[in-house]
């Protein structure tokens, strides 16, 4: 491996690091990208078989299977471009977050706005993202494909916002083409890419940093670094913000949660005109309380994260199931005493643990004390416990999920029936608060943290906004 000083060094291949190294090899600068997992192809799901010729994966073997416990979360593309998912913001940013403002009243703000510090920043950071997605194959769609706002939630629904941005979503076949587009042309641009690779450490050097390879397998030295993990390096990152002095607070908000799932005909009026509704009220502690994550025909996963399992959403575009499976997240303010990181650890391990060791599901009916359901309970996980999650929960919880499937029924009168199930934990926005520049660098000169371990952010349109900041700014020296 060659020792010579490089321009930046990128840690991790998601879309936050892919589009920060390919920005950085095209600008001239001498780059090294270094992923955990191997090419996109090969770090596929094994239930996911990608054609020898052309970017195909094949149907029939897509989504008929699911493992219980998914661990293909790696590699380049990271876990964003592993499945089919959803992009978001085609046809322009929206403030789709809101909290309370301190004076009774309640703000909407975009998350990429408070990154960049200017909503108007954050909108052309999306447009040039979709610019060079579909300068790298990603189709264009258009028209109703887009589902732009339209009439799917009334305008007298009781939400404090009820936002419907149009989006775009993106399948594996089409991730694939547009992911060894971006690597291809990084590569001829003079992009060194170390693929099974772990990063042990980033250590100072004299000019900068030396990253040191996992196994003894050699290191780089470089005047940047630009670590752009993603969520499943936060066991990782954590010792190293201590190690490097980089500046940073322990959270005081997280996201935690469950995923509600019913049939797709159920939810239909919801996900009628758009992709991925947000619907958010504030609950009586000011806490927001909003859908995330809608997968219209989709499953639920499950994978290991921090010594826990938690839950996310799984779009199935190419081969739709029957049901389809949204988060309802309540975005806590933890107390002064407490980290916010490790309240949403506990939080998954409370419900591990009353699932032993396993994610938990309960009808919907019987989580709000409004009857029982005789019948199997239908669940699109693999394996779970079927249990009581109250205590788990806890009250306010509950009471947020009751307050959210209350305010649902006007669009979905069926939502509260023996089709519909609760399933826990979901944990988002768990990093540390890192103190960044609008530019995405910490205190420590030339050391830059891009994607969801930015504790800014998460989504793939966002992930990759950030990664091109972070690597203009090296750019521009």
């Amino acid at each position: 491996m060659n020792d010579d000083l490089l321009d930046a060094v990128v840690v991790g291949g998601g879309p936050a690091g892919l589009f920060a190294a390919w920005r950085l090899a095209v600008g001239g600068a001498r780059v090294a990208l270094v992923e955990a997992g191997g090419g996109m192809r090969q770090s596929l799901c094994p239930r996911v078989t990608a054609r020898v010729r052309g970017q195909t994966v094949r149907p029939a073997e897509k989504f008929r299977l699911q493992c219980e416990r998914c661990d293909c979360l790696t590699g380049l593309g990271g876990a964003a471009f592993h499945f089919d998912t959803n992009l978001g913001y085609v046809q322009g940013l929206s403030r789709s977050k809101i909290e309370t403002d301190g004076h009774g009243g309640v703000r909407s703000y975009s998350g990429l706005e408070r990154v960049f510090g200017d909503f108007a920043r954050a909108a052309r950071a999306v447009d040039d993202v979709y610019r060079l997605m579909y300068g790298f194959g990603l189709p264009r769609v258009g028209g109703t494909a887009l589902r732009a706002e339209q009439q799917a939630v009334p305008a007298t629904a009781p939400f404090a916002l009820a936002d419907q941005a149009a989006s775009q979503a993106i399948t594996v076949d089409d991730a694939l083409g547009m992911v060894d587009a971006l690597t291809r042309e990084a590569v001829d641009h003079g992009m060194r890419l170390y693929l099974g690779r772990r990063v042990d450490d980033v250590t100072d050097a004299p000019q900068g940093f030396t990253v040191r390879l996992a196994d003894g397998s050699g290191a780089l030295t470089t005047r940047s670094v630009v670590l752009a993990v993603g969520k499943l390096g936060l066991d990782w990152l954590r010792p190293l913000l201590q190690r490097l002095g980089v500046a940073h607070r322990p959270s005081r908000k997280v996201d935690v949660g469950v995923r509600l799932e019913t049939d797709r005909d159920i939810a239909a009026p919801l996900t009628a005109s758009c992709h991925n509704p947000k619907l958010t009220f504030i609950n009586e502690r000011d806490e927001p309380v909003r859908t995330f994550c809608v997968c219209e025909g989709g499953r639920i996963m499950q994978y290991e994260f921090a010594g826990t399992v938690v839950l996310d959403g799984q779009h199935c575009l190419t081969s739709p199931t029957q049901r389809t499976n949204f988060g309802i997240v309540s975005t806590v303010a933890v107390p002064e005493t407490q980290d916010g990181t490790d309240h949403g650890i506990d939080f998954a391990r409370r419900v591990n643990m009353a699932g032993a060791g396993l994610p938990v599901v309960q009808p919907l009916v019987e989580l709000l004390g409004r009857g029982r359901v005789d019948a199997p309970v239908h669940s699109s996980l693999i394996r779970a416990a079927y249990t009581d999650l109250a205590a788990a929960l806890g009250p306010q919880r509950v009471a947020d999920i009751e307050g959210m499937v209350d305010r649902l029924a006007a669009i979905l009168p069926d939502i509260v029936g023996p089709r519909t199930v609760v399933a826990a934990p979901v944990v988002e926005k768990v990093y540390p608060e890192i103190e960044l520049s609008a530019d995405m660098a910490s205190n420590r000169p030339g050391l830059y943290f891009a994607g969801d371990c930015s504790s800014k952010i998460i989504g793939v349109t966002y992930g990759a906004a950030t990664g091109l900041a972070a690597a203009d700014a090296i750019l521009r020296g």
